[in-house]
């Protein structure tokens, strides 16, 4: 079509308008990926930083965070990703157990069949004439957080005192990386040494958790005003920022006395969020490298072995492939942990302990202290017991899928490693949806946790159709698919969004009491859900009849969540603040507080 000379320079300009609009789309679009996921805590320094002010001398005392040890925790965090403990090793333990179980009613001829899903093996367990795999799996969970819960509340102390947490985060990497290394020594074995096995799974998963416990615990640089109470508890007011506090964006305002608190909480919030929800991603980065690395593996041809049917002739398709995967994962571990104990001073530490307190005392004295506390802020009050609730029906539902796939797969770890790729990549899409939800439209904490919460309750009510159907319920390997690509978006980010949600309901200067708290809170909820499915699991001979008490788990922590108000709880807060400040005072007046001031160096 011809166009005249005014139509062909009114077509010009449009393009250029459009040209520019385009141009300026893109360096929007940049320009968010840069104060979003890429963005810098860096660009600032304590030199803008007034130390004649109240302000700045507080934020001073804390020495100001660094990029290595940014990265460090990145790093770490990108090796200790569990990915074997719910995978690889559970599929070792079952297999094992498979043969060296039997079935009801042939009691006395040893092993099952691993590619029948529809009858349950049994094993022999204490005080039994035998029990379901499925229910001894769920009990080897119970018996590890059980554990895991007496040892952290004895002994969690130590994490925040003088240098035992270092050394006990070493031996913790150590024994957990030499536990996902070991199994490789059964990979012949007939079934005879499951009961060896079900002992280094409970070791694997302590030394794990004790792992995340620690390093977590690593990076809190704390100042401790102690003062002895009338009564035989010690109070412990631990004015502790978390590791994002301490970025130099965030000292920074922090340390301006021109902002007011509602605008220092806003920078404090996004970079609690932004580190939260970036360290989650490097630990499904850490996940995604190790599936992608092992479903490479899985494809190699493999002839020595008597494959099942029309399975296709490849190591994933071998048993031995479980044993190779669970020894990669533990190497993977080693060469992500050396950096980081590399990079910390070997000055760092904690304060001393109290000269009235003891290591086997403090941390339940702590919790009776955390729940008192707890109990005057009515909406924290409120989301512990959610937290609980849910953290035990997320917990729940890994241990049962990672129980039913293996049955649904035959084992088969190929299978499960190009699943868990799926789940990698979809975590890390969800881990980065929510928090550009957060950024972009400015949704609120409260709000992303009653959608993730929701959205993950959806898989225990697609797991109680399983009761009725046999092909529909978490049943089939298709639903399996799903599964991981729905938990992968909307499941993964639950722990960076429930510590974000924590963060906006404690008052300041309580931080290390009630993250104490919901460490203790998370260890003691995820045995329960095991032992209750294992006991359903073992008198009906039906894992699936366990899904209704986890949905219900779910329902209630979201209608919990839904009645939170954070902004009345922010105005208790500081109403509870006021009269601590006040009965701290009126304290001052006839004892005298101690101070221990503990400055760590970079």
């Amino acid at each position: 079509m011809y166009l005249r000379t005014s139509d062909r320079e009114k077509n010009d300009s449009d393009m250029v308008v459009e040209g520019s609009k385009i141009c300026k789309t893109v360096k929007i679009f940049r320009m968010n990926l840069k104060e979003g996921f890429f963005a810098s805590p860096f660009n600032s320094s304590d030199d803008e930083i007034d130390p004649n002010t109240d302000e700045g001398q507080e934020v001073l005392s804390q020495p100001a965070a660094t990029k290595w040890e940014l990265w460090g925790y990145y790093l770490y965090y990108n090796g200790d990703n569990g990915y074997t403990m719910n995978s690889y090793m559970l599929n070792i333990l079952q297999y094992l157990a498979y043969n060296g179980g039997f079935y009801p009613d042939t009691p006395n001829v040893k092993g099952c069949d691993i590619h029948d899903s529809d009858r349950n093996c049994y094993v022999l367990w204490s005080g039994t004439k035998g029990i379901p795999v499925p229910s001894m799996m769920l009990y080897v969970q119970a018996i590890s957080f059980s554990i895991q819960f007496v040892l952290f509340t004895t002994f969690g102390s130590l994490a925040d005192y003088g240098k035992w947490n270092r050394y006990i985060l070493l031996v913790a990497t150590v024994i957990g990386c030499v536990t996902q290394i070991v199994p490789v020594a059964f990979y012949k074995d007939d079934g005879s040494s499951w009961n060896a096995m079900l002992a280094i799974m409970i070791i694997a998963l302590i030394s794990y958790g004790t792992s995340l416990v620690f390093y977590g615990a690593a990076f809190p640089t704390l100042r401790f005003k102690i003062w002895k109470e009338k009564v035989s508890v010690i109070d412990v007011t631990q004015a502790n920022f978390l590791f994002s506090d301490n970025l130099p964006i965030v000292r920074k305002a922090r340390g301006d006395p021109s902002l007011s608190k509602n605008e220092k909480s806003v920078v404090i919030e996004k970079w609690r969020n932004h580190v939260s929800a970036i360290s989650t991603v490097f630990s499904n980065i850490g996940f995604l490298i190790m599936t992608g690395i092992l479903s490479g593996i899985s494809f190699l041809p493999w002839k020595n072995y008597n494959f099942y049917n029309d399975d296709e002739h490849v190591l994933g398709n071998v048993p031995l492939f479980n044993f190779i995967s669970t020894a990669v994962c533990g190497v993977f571990w080693v060469i992500n942990a050396i950096p980081y104990f590399v990079a910390v001073p070997s000055k760092r530490q904690g304060p001393p302990l109290p000269s009235n307190a003891n290591h086997f005392t403090i941390g339940w004295k702590s919790i009776f202290v955390a729940v008192k506390e707890a109990r005057k802020l009515k909406y924290l009050f409120m989301y512990i017991i959610s937290y609980f609730m849910f953290a035990d029906a997320i917990s729940t539902t890994n241990q049962m899928i990672g129980i039913t796939q293996a049955q649904i797969t035959d084992f088969n770890a190929q299978q499960i490693t190009i699943l868990n790729l799926a789940s990698a990549v979809t975590s890390i899409i969800g881990c980065l949806f929510f928090l550009w939800l957060s950024k972009r439209f400015g949704v609120k904490t409260k709000t992303n946790l009653l959608i993730i919460v929701g959205l993950s309750g959806v898989v225990a009510l697609w797991g109680c159709f399983g009761i009725r159907f046999n092909n529909f319920g978490i049943k089939t390997t298709w639903e399996l698919w799903v599964f991981y690509v729905w938990t992968g978006l909307f499941s993964a980010p639950i722990w960076a969004w429930q510590n974000t949600m924590l963060a906006e309901l404690i008052p300041r200067g309580k931080e290390n009491l009630f993250f104490g708290l919901f460490g203790v809170i998370n260890k003691a909820s995820s045995w329960i859900g095991p032992v209750i499915i294992g006991a359903i699991t073992q008198y009906t001979d039906n894992l699936w009849k366990g899904w209704p008490f986890v949905l219900a788990l779910f329902v209630v922590s979201l209608v919990i969540i839904w009645f939170i108000d954070v902004d009345k709880a922010k105005l208790d807060i500081e109403k509870y603040l006021g009269q601590e400040e006040i009965d701290h005072v009126d304290y001052d007046n006839s004892s005298p507080p101690v101070y221990i001031e503990e400055k760590t160096s970079v």
